[in-house]
């Protein structure tokens, strides 16, 4: 991993409006700051434009030779940042922090921390190392499972999971055999500890900058005393999700199995 820099959503805003990405940096500065008239921004920028010389990131006499005020790096990364064509989202239920891997050629990727949609911090890493971040990020405890369980659902069933008053209309629609409903009931309990939601790892391919990115692929989680439980989707017509208790060691194979799609986008 190699440490880039860590900056506010002015700073970050500012540093791709100057790089000549002003409509990708307008979305950077709302998602943070919400909607402001000019005179407000233009306050906005030129505090994020003195903080970047103390950070000594903006060049005071590039500026004054009407050059671009970064250094070639600075400048490199967020190109690589902004063009990025495909990324990986983490999202923690807490919904306090985000884990971006975003694919900046070859086997380089970028790790972007953003941190209470105001802090941002960037680093060079590369594919073998996505794991292992997605596994330290999230930090779950290597508790195995203390027995298989497992059930499924349909589409319209599992989304009603999110509403804590309709889980007994989908254990009556679904007729779980008892070993299910008994997985089930565990299933409940979990997520009523993690205030009903669900984290998730989402894989998005970018067309391009004007474009909304495209979900290529995404996985449910929720941790437990006893395990990971793993929510995917499989062919099956009826009940197409499958909810299954994993083992520490089972989530580890997930993530592996990231870094495998990882290599398949440098392999592209």
């Amino acid at each position: 991993m190699e440490y880039i820099i860590t900056c506010t959503a002015e700073e970050l805003a500012l540093m791709v409006t100057v790089c000549g990405y002003p409509g990708v940096a307008k979305g950077i500065a709302e998602a943070s700051l919400g909607e402001k008239t000019p005179q407000e921004w233009e306050a906005i920028m030129g505090t994020a434009a003195r903080q970047l010389i103390l950070k000594q990131v903006w060049d005071s006499e590039k500026e004054r030779r009407d050059e671009v005020p970064f250094s070639e790096e600075a400048q490199q990364f967020i190109r690589e940042y902004v063009e990025s064509k495909w990324m990986i989202r983490c999202v923690h239920q807490t919904g306090a922090n985000i884990l971006m891997i975003h694919h900046v050629g070859q086997d380089k990727w970028m790790s972007h921390v953003i941190d209470q949609d105001m802090f941002h911090e960037f680093s060079y890493i590369n594919e073998e190392e996505i794991p292992e971040i997605i596994r330290s990020y999230y930090s779950f405890s290597d508790a195995p499972s203390e027995k298989s369980a497992s059930f499924q659902l349909t589409d319209k069933m599992f989304d009603l999971l999110s509403k804590p008053d309709k889980t007994e209309k989908v254990r009556k629609k679904n007729r779980f055999a008892p070993e299910e409903e008994q997985s089930f009931d565990h299933f409940i309990t979990d997520l009523e500890k993690n205030s009903w939601l669900l984290m998730n790892i989402s894989f998005f391919n970018i067309p391009s900058m004007e474009a909304d990115p495209i979900l290529e692929n995404i996985v449910f989680f929720l941790p437990s005393d006893a395990g990971i439980w793993i929510v995917e989707y499989t062919e099956d017509r009826k009940t197409p999700v499958h909810i299954e208790l994993n083992t520490h060691e089972e989530w580890c194979g997930l993530l592996n199995g990231v870094g495998t799609v990882a290599a398949m986008v440098n392999q592209g």
